[in-house]
């Protein structure tokens, strides 16, 4: 994770919907009869007409009605009428406003909050950050998430919680109230487990005691009662779900340049930095598309494989050759979504179990060969290895190579004597060659 793999930002504050949807309804109403019974007026006649309709409505519904009209067209989400009394339904109310998360972006902004950053970040899939926006002198803290298939600007993505903290809000600044009646600034730590519950778990802090109640690693409420005050200080509310509705986005098949331009060696490198393995005598670079080994005669799975990948992150994929198979994580590069096809393979594997293949690798390193040959080969190769047995254990497990974390090779060595593989031999090579991390 860049920032971190799920990020999330404030909450925005709504309006009243009740009396301004209605309010709308009769307002358009008026309108819409008034246009059916001149349908051949002219734009400006039609313009009086809609003004003297409006005129019919007080300047204050009418602001009320403006507001509902914009929140349809940006297709924000109803927020509840009435501050809920669960604290599982992830709600703030400040002053007259109820917040539900998780909620969108653009429906927080549209509520007067400002971010503070000068340039948005853009999100992975499952990627959050944490953005500070201010409003009317409170400031706070929220969870921008990207749950779409598709990198996106923070701006295009899902508010999952708020932050709300004294050093930035002040208690007495604006009332927030959270489900079940408690009030920052007025509930001690009776009224929060009266109203709650046992809490999930309790922290204590040298300032505060921070009660915790959740219903899973990413949708939790924390509660900080302040040790001096006694009373409720601090709020952090998560709930990182995808909203009612939400579109998740779209999929490419577009083939990127990358995959199309990749080129198969011609034949085995003698060096163990080229990060090559032969596959029954095709040679691949790792990483190879999934979609070179497919036209290599591999045929995809698709009930045994993702369907489609988001962008900048992976799924798995098997793919099968007569009763072959190769089960590995194919990994998106793009900033789209896609099909597997069009995605890489950081490692191959080929001997062991599963693929009964014949395997080699740079130096002339082979399965079925002797492990002292395979040692000799190494020490002429000049490259560093390591190697682990566990007592008692069948196999012996080389790491050669390792440049950095999954670059490198990986060698099994038969220690039994079963006869499915020859004892002391080389039963299966690994070719790790991730990509490097921006």
């Amino acid at each position: 994770m860049k920032m971190q793999k799920v990020s999330f930002l404030l909450a925005a504050m709504m309006l009243a919907a009740t009396p301004a949807f209605a309010q709308e309804s009769e307002t358009q109403a008026a309108v819409q009869e008034t246009q059916a019974a001149a349908p051949e007026t002219d734009a400006a006649a039609q313009s009086e007409t809609n003004a003297a309709a409006q005129s019919e409505t007080d300047a204050a519904a009418q602001s009320e009605t403006d507001a509902a009209a914009a929140q349809t067209e940006t297709g924000a989400a109803a927020q509840p009428a009435v501050l809920s009394d669960k604290w599982s339904d992830f709600q703030i109310q400040i002053d007259d406003q109820i917040y539900q998360f998780p909620m969108m972006y653009s429906d927080f902004v549209a509520y007067g909050w400002t971010n503070e950053d000068s340039e948005l970040p853009t999100l992975e899939p499952e990627q959050y950050d944490m953005l500070y926006f201010t409003k009317d002198g409170a400031k706070c803290m929220a969870y921008v998430i990207n749950l779409s298939k598709n990198n996106a600007p923070a701006d295009q993505c899902i508010i999952g919680g708020m932050s709300i903290d004294s050093f930035d809000w002040d208690v007495t600044a604006n009332e927030v109230v959270l489900p079940g009646g408690i009030v920052r600034g007025q509930a001690d730590a009776a009224a929060i487990e009266a109203a709650y519950g046992t809490p999930s778990d309790v922290y204590e802090g040298d300032l505060y005691k921070k009660y915790t109640y959740e219903t899973d690693s990413y949708s939790y409420v924390d509660l900080y009662v302040d040790h001096e005050t006694g009373f409720l200080n601090d709020i952090e509310v998560r709930n990182f779900v995808e909203p009612e509705g939400f579109d998740a986005g779209e999929i490419s098949a577009e083939v990127p340049a990358s995959v199309s331009g990749y080129v198969k060696p011609e034949a085995l490198s003698d060096s163990l930095n080229d990060f090559q393995i032969s596959l029954d005598g095709t040679v691949y670079e790792v990483p190879v598309p999934v979609s070179v080994l497919i036209a290599d005669g591999w045929e995809l799975d698709e009930t045994d494989s993702d369907a489609e990948i988001a962008a900048h992150n992976f799924g798995w994929v098997t793919l099968r050759k007569g009763g072959q198979e190769i089960r590995e994580i194919a990994v998106n590069q793009e900033d789209y979504a896609t099909i597997p096809q069009n995605c890489w393979l950081e490692t191959l594997t080929v001997g062991g179990y599963t693929l009964e293949a014949q395997g080699a690798l740079p130096g002339g390193i082979t399965t079925g060969m002797p492990e002292t040959d395979m040692v000799a080969a190494l020490e002429a190769a000049g490259v560093a290895y390591t190697t682990e047995r566990d007592e008692g254990s069948d196999f012996a497990y080389y790491t050669v190579n390792e440049l950095e974390y999954d670059k490198c090779y990986e060698l099994i060595v038969y220690k039994g004597d079963d006869g499915q593989f020859g004892k002391d031999t080389v039963m299966e090579v690994t070719c790790n060659n991730t990509f490097a991390q921006e």
